[in-house]
C-alpha cells in the first residue's frame, strides 16, 4: 500500500525522494514524448507514397511527352505512337546521342530547351548526330548550330491577327491552312505563317535543309493541338521518321565553365588565421568550463515550499524597503479579489462596483467600505497594521472565511 505523504508544517521541507524509474517506465515516457513526431513522419511518408503512385511517370514540364496537362505534349506523343512512331524520351545529352546513333539516321530529333541549358559545343554534337531536327522556339545559339540561315525576329505582337494563313509549300505543312498567332518569329528563305514586320517578312514556322523551326509551342501543346490546323502540322512535322527522339535538356546537362568560386577568396588575408586562433581559444574554453571540480551532490526531490513562506518573504521585503503604499495596494487588491470571488462577480468588475455590491449584499454602510478600501492616508507602518486589521474585520463581517 502506498505510504501517505507526511503533513508539513511551515518552514519544513520534504526530505523523501521518489524511487528511481525503471527501464520500462523510462521507455514508455520517451514513447509518449515522441509518438506525435512518429505519427507526423508516418503521415508524411504515406502522403509521399500516395503522390508517387498517383503521379506515376507523369512529368510537369511544358511540352513533355509524359505531361497530360494542357501545357504538356502527351497527346501528340500518344497519337504518334499509335501510328507506329517510336517516341524516345532521353533524360540527358548522352542518352539523346545514344538514341540518335541507335536509329541509324532514321530519327527525328525534337529539341525543346527554353532555359538554354546546352552550350554551343553540346548543340554541335547534337547537330552532327541528328538528321531531321525540329527546334521548338529556339534561341540564337541553337539556330547557329542547326540552321545558320534562320535568324530570330522577335515575338509575335499581341495584336496580330489570328489565325494566320499558311501560304507555304513546305511538305509537312501542305495540308495545313491556318494556325494560331503567337510565339516567336524567324527570318528564313522558306517559311510558313508569315508576319509583316518593319524589317521584312518573318515566319512562325521556318525550314532550312533538314531543320524545322517551330516558333509557337502551342502547336504541340495538349490544350491547343486541336485548334486551327495544329494537329496535322504537328503530326506531319514530328512523324516524318520511324523514331522520334523527344529531348528536353535539364539543369543536369548544363556544363560549368570553371570551378565554383570559394567565398573565402573574397575575405581579407587575416581572416583565416583569426578563425584558427578563435577555434583554439574556443576549444580551450570548453576544456576549462567542462572540467569537474568534484562529485555531484544529489538533492532530494521534490522540494515543497509552503505558501506562507512566500507571503512572509514578500512582507519582509516591503518592511525593509518601507514600501507602505505598495503594501496597501497589494492588500487592497487581494481583498477585492476575495470579495469578487465571494460575491461571484466577473474578473472584469471594477473596484467601485465590487465595493458597491458588497455594501448592498452585506448591509454595511457603503461610505464605510469606500473609506476603508480607498483610504485617504496610510503613511506609517502603524497605520498599515491598523488598516489591515480593519480590512480583515470587514471581510469577516461580510462572511469571507
Amino acid at each position: 500500500m502506498t505510504q501517505p505523504m507526511p503533513q508539513l508544517r511551515d518552514g519544513e521541507r520534504l526530505q523523501v525522494a521518489p524511487a528511481p524509474a525503471g527501464a520500462a517506465s523510462t521507455w514508455r515516457r520517451r514513447w509518449r514524448a515522441a509518438r506525435l513526431w512518429v505519427a507526423i513522419a508516418g503521415l508524411a511518408g504515406l502522403a509521399a507514397l500516395y503522390y508517387a503512385l498517383a503521379q506515376g511517370a507523369d512529368d510537369g514540364r511544358a511540352l513533355s511527352p509524359r505531361n497530360p496537362e494542357p501545357a504538356g505534349g502527351q497527346a501528340v506523343a500518344r497519337v504518334l505512337e499509335a501510328n507506329g512512331v517510336t517516341v524516345r524520351t532521353p533524360e540527358d545529352l548522352d542518352a539523346a546521342l545514344a538514341d540518335l546513333a541507335a536509329s541509324g539516321g532514321n530519327a527525328t530529333l525534337l529539341l525543346h530547351d527554353p532555359q538554354a541549358y546546352l552550350d554551343r559545343g553540346q548543340l554541335q554534337d547534337l547537330a552532327r548526330a541528328s538528321g531531321h531536327t525540329v527546334l521548338v522556339a529556339p534561341g540564337g545559339t541553337e539556330l547557329r548550330a542547326f540552321a545558320p540561315g534562320i535568324h530570330p525576329a522577335g515575338v509575335v505582337p499581341d495584336d496580330a491577327a489570328s489565325p494566320v494563313e499558311a501560304h507555304c509549300t513546305v511538305p509537312a505543312a501542305a495540308a495545313t491552312r491556318t494556325a494560331a498567332a503567337g510565339g516567336k518569329m524567324y527570318r528564313a528563305a522558306t517559311g510558313c505563317f508569315g508576319y509583316r514586320t518593319s524589317a521584312g517578312e518573318a515566319y512562325g514556322y521556318a525550314v532550312e535543309g533538314t531543320t524545322t523551326v517551330i516558333g509557337n509551342p502551342d502547336y504541340l501543346a495538349n490544350g491547343h493541338v486541336l485548334e486551327a490546323d495544329h494537329a496535322p502540322l504537328a503530326l506531319r512535322t514530328l512523324g516524318a521518321e520511324p523514331t522520334l527522339v523527344w529531348y528536353q535538356p535539364t539543369i543536369a546537362d548544363h556544363v560549368s565553365t570553371g570551378p565554383a568560386a570559394s567565398p573565402f577568396e573574397l575575405l581579407p588575408s587575416w581572416v583565416s588565421p583569426a578563425l584558427g586562433w578563435l577555434m583554439v581559444v574556443g576549444i580551450l574554453a570548453i576544456c576549462w568550463r567542462a572540467r569537474r571540480d568534484g562529485p555531484l551532490v544529489p538533492e532530494p526531490l521534490p522540494v515543497v515550499v509552503p505558501a506562507s513562506e512566500t507571503a512572509e518573504g514578500r512582507a519582509r521585503l516591503y518592511r525593509d524597503a518601507h514600501a507602505v503604499h505598495a503594501a496597501v495596494a497589494a492588500l487592497r487588491s487581494a481583498s477585492l479579489g476575495r470579495l469578487a470571488s465571494h460575491l461571484r462577480l466577473g474578473h472584469g468588475t471594477s473596484a467601485d462596483s465590487i465595493v458597491a455590491t458588497a455594501a448592498r449584499e452585506s448591509g454595511l454602510p457603503a461610505q464605510r467600505l469606500r473609506r476603508l478600501y480607498f483610504p485617504d492616508r496610510v503613511a506609517t507602518e502603524a497605520d498599515l497594521v491598523t488598516w489591515a486589521q480593519e480590512l480583515h474585520t470587514v471581510e469577516k463581517e461580510i462572511g469571507i472565511p
